[in-house]
């Protein structure tokens, strides 16, 4: 079995000077011998700290300190801690194979036949016979279980119910990559930065409304010939308004003018372009573009009709803006996700360490076109801030422990460490936090100084000395059992105390 190593503490030992020396060691078994108010090891944080680095280096650590506070701490992490080295050698180490003890002194020596025979009394004593020596047994039996019912029989419950205070602190944490360790005077703690790329497309509905021309406006023009032979006109043939702006109808149907100046053919015409524009009043079209206009003449005897106007959605530079935005988010929660499913155990991603960099984007509509859709196309990186959510927790609560009262400590289990706050998120990853640690602080009950204040008094006696002596937010109670027995056991073990932390804060 490989023999712990036993270190011994100097009270000025700082927490970073106790690590190094369990670094140091050896051994897998480390004794730690823990002096009465050791500057590094005072804390429940202390302890924290302590029970990691021993778990890094792979070491097994048990603590010997005449604290009951620091030992009870100790045990809600699941550290062996005994008030003397004597009951430490005691550990059960987590190793199996202990060695045996060899036995102590070799073997009795033998007497002789004359030394084993009774010698005979000598002249003039007196001698009891055996009916005394029964009696006198007896009597020493008696007085034996006499003895041992006061020692044994009687028992105490104490009952307190201590002054408990709230306490709170908000500081303003960093948390900065490349950092090993937690620094507790400037208030910083290790970091790192993730990222993860995501793709996405999405869609946006248009809301603005314009008139745009709808309908094209339809008429009739008549053509008349001005020369002998024949004279066709395509499709498509152009003819316009000469007056004021102009306007352009084109024939929807091919005609031939028949031979012979003033000969005439009518022909269908619409607008070129769609819109009230076209709507021109009768006579207003007498012009033919185009080679035809030295062959024939050309007017509309009645008006055209039927170009409008309707409302149409279209693409706003809001709607791209909006529809940026929305992708953006999306990819960032996406992104979100897909970092939280890659963290370790115990690591945290502070939601609003998030950046996310466009890295490219594709619309499939230009601002001011016609459309009920805007679609996007978007790439981006996103990236994060990570840290160890234990960092921050004991970070808070070495902070917090500064707020407790002298003569109080932090009630274990009632504290809380909360991030309300993201500021200053740098591309590397640094950022600020708000953090707010609160917990409930109660006096300091030290149970063995009140089982040897007590032992041997009777219940009221007990009862107005706690009463007295400690900071209780109810009167204590001392129940000794059984109910006739009028004291207190003298005996420390036989009284038990419960401490009840259950009751409203008092200011």
């Amino acid at each position: 079995m490989t023999e712990a190593d036993v270190i011994y503490l100097e009270p000025d030992d700082s927490p970073a000077v106790i690590r190094e020396r369990l670094r140091a060691s050896e051994s897998v078994r480390v004794l730690l011998v823990v002096p009465k108010e050791c500057s590094g090891l005072n804390s429940l944080v202390d302890l924290k700290l302590l029970d990691r680095q021993a778990r890094a280096l792979g070491k097994e650590v048990v603590l010997v300190t005449r604290s009951r506070e620091l030992r009870e701490q100790a045990k809600n992490l699941g550290l062996q801690a005994y008030s003397s080295t004597a009951w430490a050698g005691r550990a059960k180490w987590s190793s199996a194979g202990k060695s045996r003890r060899a036995g102590v002194g070799g073997p009795v020596a033998k007497r002789s036949f004359r030394e084993r025979i009774p010698a005979p009394p000598a002249s003039g004593a007196v001698t009891l016979g055996g009916s005394a020596i029964l009696v006198l047994a007896f009597l020493a039996m008696l007085t034996f279980l006499a003895v041992l019912v006061v020692v044994l029989l009687p028992t105490a419950t104490v009952r307190l119910q201590p002054v408990v205070y709230p306490v709170s602190t908000t500081l303003t944490i960093q948390g900065s990559p490349g950092l090993e360790e937690i620094d507790f005077i400037n208030l910083r703690v290790p970091a790192r930065a993730a990222e993860t790329e995501v793709v996405g497309s999405d869609e946006l509905a248009t809301t603005a409304l314009r008139d745009e021309p709808f309908a094209k406006a339809t008429g009739e023009v008549v053509f008349t010939n001005r020369r002998s032979q024949a004279t066709t006109v395509v499709s498509d043939t152009i003819v316009a308004t000469s007056a004021g702006t102009t306007i352009r109808f084109r024939t929807t149907a091919e005609v031939t003018v028949p031979p012979g100046a003033g000969s005439r053919m009518r022909a269908p015409i619409e607008a070129v372009e769609p819109g009230p524009s076209g709507n021109v009043t009768a006579y207003s079209i007498n012009r033919v573009e185009g080679p035809l206009d030295r062959q024939v003449n050309v007017i509309n005897a009645g008006p055209t009709s039927g170009g409008g106007m309707s409302q149409v959605l279209y693409v706003t530079s809001a709607d791209k803006e909006q529809l940026r935005e929305l992708a953006l988010h999306r990819l960032r929660e996406e992104g979100y996700n897909i970092l939280l499913s890659q963290l370790a155990d115990g690591e945290m991603l502070a939601h609003e360490s998030l950046v996310a960099v466009v890295l490219s984007e594709t619309y499939d509509k230009f601002p001011g076109e016609p459309a009920e859709y805007l679609n996007l196309h978007m790439r981006a990186l996103v990236r994060g801030t990570v840290m160890q959510r234990e960092d921050v927790e004991l970070l808070g609560l070495r902070m917090l422990q500064f707020e407790v009262r002298e003569g109080f400590q932090l009630l274990a289990g009632e504290t809380e460490v909360r991030i309300d706050e993201v500021s200053d998120v740098q591309y590397d990853g640094t950022m600020a936090m708000v953090v707010t640690a609160r917990g409930q602080s109660w006096a300091e009950i030290d149970e063995l100084e009140i089982r040897e204040s007590i032992k041997g008094k009777s219940a009221d006696a007990a009862e107005e000395y706690l009463a007295r002596h400690l900071s209780l937010a109810s009167p204590p109670t001392v129940e000794v059992s059984p109910d006739w027995w009028a004291r207190v056991p003298w005996l420390p073990f036989r009284i038990t105390v419960q401490v009840n932390s259950e009751q409203g804060a008092s200011g």
